[in-house]
């Protein structure tokens, strides 16, 4: 009886590893892809990181409008010579015990009242900056969204070709075993029975080539999600439907317009432009906070002051003050008209890096839009080559059956069938993304 029990607990023990197993794996939508990508994705973090920054600069540009003040507090001790001074006033020797305590203490403030527009500048571009640094994000996030969302795509494409290919086997074993059991009654030679086995390995190596594809398109997507790449993932193959309509084609195409609709409205519609043409409104700030070198600074300051040998007399040993200051340049080595310079270069820059991206942009529509064209073209030529395919391969099993075809017709009708068929759902596949490439590149693209 115990050796029985122990059996039973030897039998059961793998089936509950393997439920273990399969109970860590995590399964997700598009949807779960795109929301944990825009949480953990690093780039995103990154540009976070520098509009936080950007907000801190705001709020340091709005405080030069405000008064500065200081306090200053000090005690010091001498720790040697403490014996009895002599000190003479007016040639009378008197003596004294030293004094070995000091105390001071300071209050100042300062409040600049004019700096030639530096402030209004400085604060004209930092208020700019938080405005370029919230359409990076967006930008970074639109950009994100279409990662994943292209390499989610690549992963059903890997999944459904292992699908495929896996069918394939399925079909090459059972023609195998019918050539075994025509080959065990003697009406088939040996070489059509290896040949067909032959036919299976080979199938079989392309279902373990596509197995790998799978793995290094999920590791692909989970990196751009922010998630370890070896983590034990499935997804959702719901997501994108495989029956793309020729009317779902056609309404796709009237919303998205012309070509040259689509660039203008990727001027109007694109973050990144907008963050662009910001920041050519903070050089241009930066060309006038530079001219400030040229203007004369005023600046208000007052204070307390307490100095003595003990902590009293603060009302005879102390002092309050005000005061004005007025700065002006006469001459300060060209250093103003340096910045000046440096200041419209930087603006060059800028408006030079707008126009580079807007000739970027009239690429990537133009490429989108190419891609989505040959998309449609592909969808249509793989519709029909899949449905010649499987015409194919069923009249040739039906010959194959009564003796009308041989071997090597099943052979080529069934790789030309699963040849279709993996076209197809590359068809498919590059059509959504291509539809994707031209969402992004044209600011049509929403973040979920």
């Amino acid at each position: 009886m115990l050796r029985l029990f122990f059996a039973v607990v030897v039998l059961c023990a793998p089936v509950a590893v393997f439920g273990q197993e399969r109970s860590t794996t995590t399964f997700f939508s598009l949807d779960d892809c795109i929301r944990i990508a825009l949480e953990k994705n690093l780039d995103i973090h990154l540009v976070n990181a520098r509009a936080e920054s950007a907000a801190a600069n705001l709020t340091a540009a709005f405080g030069s409008y405000l008064p500065s003040a200081s306090l200053s507090a000090n005690y010091s001790r001498q720790l040697t010579n403490l014996r009895e001074q002599i000190s003479f006033v007016n040639g009378v020797p008197l003596r004294g015990a030293p004094i070995p305590n000091s105390y001071t203490l300071n209050v100042g403030a300062n409040w600049t009242l004019f700096d030639g527009w530096q402030r209004e500048s400085s604060y004209d571009q930092a208020r700019t900056g938080v405005d370029a640094a919230d359409k990076d994000i967006t930008a970074q996030r639109l950009t994100v969204t279409a990662d994943v969302i292209r390499r989610y795509l690549a992963v059903l494409r890997a999944q459904q070709t292992v699908n495929a290919r896996k069918e394939s086997v399925v079909l090459s074993r059972q023609t195998l075993d019918r050539v075994s059991a025509l080959y065990a009654a003697g009406r088939a030679v040996v070489t059509a029975k290896t040949s067909q086995e032959a036919d299976v390995a080979n199938q079989e190596v392309s279902v373990l080539q596509a197995e790998l594809d799978v793995i290094r398109a999920k590791a692909d997507l989970l990196t751009v999600m922010g998630l370890e790449a070896d983590l034990d993932a499935e997804f959702d193959l719901s997501s994108f439907s495989n029956a793309i309509t020729s009317k779902e084609m056609e309404d796709y195409r009237k919303r998205i317009g012309t070509e040259q609709q689509a660039i203008d409205r990727s001027f109007t519609n694109r973050p990144d432009v907008h963050a662009a043409e910001m920041r050519t409104i903070v050089a241009e700030a930066g060309v006038t906070g530079a001219r400030s070198g040229y203007f004369p600074t005023l600046t208000a300051n007052g204070g307390y002051s307490w100095r003595n040998f003990e902590l009293s007399d603060f009302d005879r040993q102390s002092q309050m003050f005000v005061g004005l200051r007025l700065d002006v340049p006469l001459f300060d080595q060209f250093r103003t008209n340096a910045s000046i310079e440096q200041a419209r270069l930087t603006l060059e820059t800028r408006r030079i890096e707008v126009e580079r991206l807007k000739q970027q942009l009239r690429a990537s529509v133009r490429t989108a839009y190419l891609q989505l064209a040959n998309a449609e073209r592909g969808l249509e030529i793989t519709d029909i080559a899949l449905r010649a395919a499987q015409l194919n391969y069923d009249a040739t099993q039906e010959r194959f059956a009564v003796g009308a075809s041989n071997l090597l017709d099943v052979q080529t009708a069934n790789n030309q069938l699963i040849t279709a068929k993996i076209n197809r759902l590359s068809a498919i596949y590059s059509y959504y993304d291509a539809r994707t490439l031209v969402d992004l590149s044209t600011g049509m693209l929403n973040v979920r």
